[in-house]
């Protein structure tokens, strides 16, 4: 992921929360929860898993993309999606409980990578993991590979 399309989303998502904010607005969403997560979350959540030894500053800098693209995509699923079942997901407390706990596992990815700290960006990524699972099977069980 390139920093203008980091940009771009990063865009999106503080649009979406001001609009989300301002109750006398209605958020139009032109994506489904599903095309957010096959198209950010999935190759984000790909390149942090991968994550080997990066020693400079190129070397963090696909990480640090991939934990603010997870961040901006947990803001656009957490306000529904286009999708038919998307926004009576959004609405469902436990679809919220999955979007949260993926929202700080990017927040400490993030966190991690600007502190250079390997050990704590291991650990973030091993938090994202079981929640995606658990709401693949509870909300879209059809994602499961």
């Amino acid at each position: 992921m390139n920093r203008t399309t980091l940009m771009t989303l990063i865009g999106i998502s503080l649009a979406a929360m001001a609009l989300a904010a301002d109750t006398q607005r209605t958020v139009e969403h032109r994506l489904s929860v599903r095309e957010v997560m096959v198209s950010i979350v999935t190759p984000a959540t790909n390149t942090l898993w991968g994550v080997e030894d990066p020693q400079t500053d190129d070397d963090w800098r696909p990480f640090e993309e991939a934990a603010a693209a997870v961040i901006a995509a947990g803001t656009l699923v957490a306000a529904g999606g286009a999708g038919p079942n998307d926004n009576a997901w959004a609405a469902d407390p436990e679809w919220q409980a999955y979007v949260a706990t993926m929202l700080a596992a990017g927040e400490d990815a993030l966190a991690a990578v600007r502190a250079r700290d390997l050990d704590a960006l291991f650990t973030a990524t091993e938090v994202i993991y079981p929640p995606c699972e658990e709401c693949h099977l509870a909300f879209h069980p059809e994602m499961q590979q």
